[in-house]
């Protein structure tokens, strides 16, 4: 299919061929799709092209038509969590490219992606992944921590992750933070010895040792309270959402999710 819109052959052909698994549905995580699309020195038409290619690439693997594309909006429940450091307030100063915000409108008119208002589109995939999705993303957090099969975009490869796994990259996650996104750990603790911090501890007491250790780390400078303090913030800014009772807690509605065909956008 990628060399008939290369050629502009695309109308020629029936394409309901190339899609053969109409009961499942890609769950994208569509945020680093648009960056993906954008290096210094392309063109406003060159970035639609490379984001439609992305898009066409992405469901010929999957083999389905059906697709839901999630972006992240300017304001997600996380920004009022961080309050040790102000959650992604490192990224201030960066440029972003003058064409990006034209992609994003192509995106949502041609392509149908679309914000699920205070949730990221990481928590996005958390929620509304069930038995018939396929969650689509190159984001580490996405892969590592739902259980599940994954295609990353990306790179190109299937990741399938065991609940084990998630459940494991979850704790790691809460020793050290996550400095992309502003969010600390632990001072000095990195992911070799985060790693070595669970062997040997039994999964189930996965909470109380990272809780021991936020208390070890913080009690002479901040005492047990703030320590305690700092364990849960982590743990919130790091957790992706999985289920609807969870966004009770911050208030949150979960509208039902907003699938597309992409044999709409060539119908005749």
């Amino acid at each position: 299919m990628i060399e008939l819109i290369k050629t502009g052959k695309l109308d020629e052909v029936d394409r309901s061929k190339f899609y053969t698994d109409t009961e499942n549905f890609a769950l994208i995580d569509a945020d680093s799709m648009l960056y993906y699309c954008l290096k210094e020195g392309i063109t406003f038409e060159e970035a639609k092209v490379k984001l439609d290619l992305f898009m066409f690439q992405t469901l010929e693997k999957l083999q389905t038509p059906n697709y839901a594309a999630l972006i992240t909006p300017r304001a997600t429940f996380r920004q009022k969590i961080g309050v040790t450091k102000k959650y992604k307030g490192n990224r201030k100063g960066r440029k972003t490219p003058p064409i990006f915000y034209g992609l994003k409108a192509y995106a949502r008119d041609e392509w149908d992606f679309h914000e699920v208002p205070n949730l990221e589109a990481d928590d996005c995939m958390g929620l509304y992944q069930d038995d018939h999705s396929i969650i689509c993303s190159p984001d580490k957090d996405v892969i590592k921590q739902i259980p599940g099969k994954h295609w990353n975009y990306g790179k190109g490869e299937w990741i399938t992750t065991s609940e084990a796994d998630a459940w494991e990259f979850l704790w790691i996650q809460a020793v050290m933070g996550d400095s992309t996104d502003h969010i600390p750990g632990i001072k000095g603790i990195g992911l070799k010895t985060a790693e070595k911090t669970l062997i040997d501890v039994r999964k189930e007491d996965f909470p109380l040792r990272i809780l021991q250790m936020y208390i070890e780390h913080n009690m002479k400078e901040s005492g047990i309270k703030i320590a305690v303090d700092k364990f849960k913030e982590t743990l919130d800014l790091v957790y992706i959402l999985r289920t609807k009772e969870e966004l009770d807690r911050y208030g949150i509605d979960l509208p039902e999710l907003q699938k597309s065909d992409i044999r709409d956008r060539y119908a005749t």
